[in-house]
């Protein structure tokens, strides 16, 4: 009697088939891609985007103080990122910059009242596409889906486990 190596994920995708693990998370992209997508779609015919829909949201939301870069890490992007983004909306007079009163190189934004009005615009919209999204969705299922994808981010947000030798994995996968 043989013994059969079980076959990698890698191995099972390349022959067609798909592990349920790798299903879900291409389903969790795609939706999140195309939601994007169709959220730009939508807010281009009011001049806006949900990249500034982002921005513009987290700035509301987030308690104050809040300096680009504490927008950046809610958003999970460079600071970079923010800075260009937070020029343009300053330009339109939808974000203040102030400098923080103790620390000058540090900018605290806040969303102002005209940002306040374009971001209730696009919130029309949002609400439109989300619950265009999730029709027939039981709502049962949102604080399942919820505490799902809370204990994935937790995970993310750790390490990955130390006896895992990553470099050693694909050395191993690869000479076969």
């Amino acid at each position: 009697m043989s013994f059969h190596k079980p076959k990698t994920p890698f191995e099972i995708y390349r022959e067609g088939g798909l592990p349920g693990s790798v299903r879900m998370l291409i389903k969790i992209v795609l939706v999140i891609r195309e939601f994007r997508n169709k959220m730009d779609e939508e807010l281009r015919k009011i001049g806006q985007s949900a990249a500034r829909m982002e921005t513009l949201g987290a700035i509301m939301n987030m308690p104050s103080p809040k300096s680009q870069s504490d927008v950046a890490k809610r958003l999970h992007v460079e600071s970079a990122t923010i800075t260009r983004m937070v020029d343009i909306l300053s330009s339109e007079g939808l974000v203040r910059r102030d400098p923080d009163p103790t620390d000058r190189r540090v900018n605290l934004l806040t969303i102002s009242p005209k940002g306040e009005d374009v971001l209730r615009e696009i919130f029309v919209i949002y609400d439109a596409v989300r619950e265009h999204m999730i029709t027939d969705v039981p709502e049962e299922e949102y604080d399942r889906l919820h505490d799902m994808f809370d204990q994935m981010l937790k995970r993310l947000d750790e390490p990955l486990d130390t006896s895992i030798k990553i470099d050693d994995m694909v050395r191993e996968r690869t000479k076969e």
